[in-house]
């Protein structure tokens, strides 16, 4: 079936963002990188004060959420372009992540195009199974988390345009719960398997390359994903492989992802 397309796209971005590790070693990388490709809409996990400040230098021409919870500070937060888009409101969902103020952050945004329908635009980061509560019971604490976001996406953006932007700590249970819920990851989309996004080989970490739990190194897998449900249409996705002056902005690489928005089917 050939789906309808509007004239509108815009580029999604997530990102995690390795807190403030390193981060003067890495600082103009991070930099370079929003300033070269820029996003229409930016997510991101793993936020600290210092980088919140350096995307909002970096990002001149969007907008973000301000709000007095600590979350969208210590945690995530969600920017976007204000020539395009217009917010509405924000919230943050407690859906049972294990860390201070994580929650599932959203925001409702008016795109610049009257016809089309608001867009809730979202993220979470969810718990590290290296938790000292997983590891105690060996209980996969995401299944749980993703099934809350579905529901909570689901009460806030029914059949309307939705993307829910994670790092989602795992490489199967969880992504299950939100395809049966619904949603697509941007690659899935379009016929194909993501690449790698963690972790990011080389980085400027120094010392053994083994976990803070195993002398093991972290294996290659893909973590960090797009997720769309509703009238909207991913055209291309890429998990971003970008470093400035030999360094990269992050252990864990962007993905970006272009949609546009869809149209109602019109039946001869």
């Amino acid at each position: 079936m050939t789906v309808a397309l509007s004239n509108f796209s815009f580029v999604a971005m997530t990102y995690n963002l390795w807190g403030d590790y390193y981060l003067d070693d890495r600082r103009d990388a991070l930099r370079a990188l929003l300033t070269t490709r820029p996003p229409d809409l930016l997510a991101v996990q793993e936020l600290k004060d210092s980088t919140r400040s350096l995307l909002d230098e970096a990002l001149p021409g969007h907008d973000r959420v301000e709000d007095s919870f600590p979350g969208w500070e210590k945690q995530s937060n969600l920017w976007w372009r204000r020539d395009l888009f217009e917010l509405l409101e924000h919230g943050a969902e407690d859906v049972g992540i294990l860390s201070p103020d994580a929650a599932l952050f959203w925001a409702r945004l008016r795109p610049n195009a009257p016809e089309l329908p608001d867009l809730l635009f979202s993220t979470a980061h969810l718990t590290w199974p290296g938790h000292p509560d997983e590891r105690a019971d060996l209980g996969n604490r995401r299944v749980t988390q993703a099934r809350a976001v579905a529901e909570a996406l689901e009460r806030l953006a029914g059949d309307g345009p939705c993307l829910f932007t994670v790092d989602i700590n795992d490489i199967g249970p969880p992504q299950w719960e939100l395809g049966n819920a619904s949603f697509l990851d941007s690659f899935t989309a379009l016929g194909r398997h993501s690449p790698v996004t963690h972790p990011v080989v080389p980085t400027v970490a120094t010392g053994s390359i083994g976990t803070r739990l195993s002398p093991l190194a972290s294996p290659p897998k893909a973590i960090d994903w797009i997720f769309s449900r509703g009238p909207l249409a991913a055209r291309c996705s890429e998990v971003v492989d970008f470093f400035h002056a030999g360094r990269a902005p992050s252990d864990h690489h962007p993905v970006a992802a272009t949609y546009t928005f869809t149209r109602p089917q019109v039946m001869p």
